[in-house]
């Protein structure tokens, strides 16, 4: 059994080497593509060169399951849209498919009338809403082939159910929903020590550094 591994080329590191970890002690394989070769752990930088890209799979022949792993945000979001990845998400109709956190409105064909959950963005939630979804607010999902988690926090168990959907098993995380609402409050003010340090700017150096490293992606 093997699964399609779809990252953010900034990937949330956790998310990845955990589900990765997961599917590996299960003895599935699986591999791992993105918009580039060369991708980077969003918060550590730490560089990884895989082997093919979006554009060189191009179908889920000889795969066995999707999964949607997120990362940076303006990285996750382009595969809302990216023709690429939804053309893989449209022919993993009827197979077993497990996004987590920003990476959920990926799926969304995939999932009307189906639960979900996902990190609670409004602009998620309306493009889950209008493709016929339903979100849901515990932290895990499983409606048929479909495994959704909120965030990264989540990630052990998620893969961990997707394992038992790509097995045949029964999946149940055994959440209930605790019907907590939250009231709301008026913006927090921070001290003014605090206030002050929101208008630093970067210095010069760590500036040039930033964008160099992120390029034309630095200020999204």
């Amino acid at each position: 059994m093997k699964v399609l591994v779809v990252c953010a080329r900034r990937y949330n590191g956790h998310e990845l080497w955990t589900a990765l970890g997961v599917m590996q002690e299960a003895g599935i394989e699986f591999e791992v593509i993105s918009s580039s070769t060369l991708i980077a752990d969003e918060i550590t930088a730490v560089p990884n060169r895989i082997e093919r890209t979006l554009d060189e799979v191009t179908t889920l022949d000889g795969f066995d399951g999707l999964m949607i792993v997120s990362g940076n945000m303006g990285d996750t979001e382009a595969y809302w849209t990216d023709p690429r990845v939804q053309s893989l998400v449209k022919q993993a109709e009827g197979y077993p498919v497990a996004a987590i956190c920003c990476s959920v409105p990926t799926i969304r064909i995939l999932a009307e009338g189906k639960r979900v959950s996902y990190y609670p963005l409004i602009r998620s939630r309306e493009l889950l809403v209008r493709a016929g979804a339903l979100p849901q607010t515990v932290s895990i999902s499983v409606d048929g082939l479909l495994v959704t988690a909120e965030h990264q926090m989540a990630t052990q168990t998620w893969a961990e159910m997707y394992v038992k959907v790509l097995n045949g098993e029964e999946a149940d995380p055994h959440l209930i929903d605790s019907g907590y609402t939250p009231k709301g409050k008026s913006e927090r003010r921070l001290h003014p020590r605090l206030e002050r340090l929101r208008g630093v700017e970067l210095h010069p150096k760590n500036k040039k550094a930033m964008e160099e490293y992120y390029g034309d992606d630095y200020d999204k």
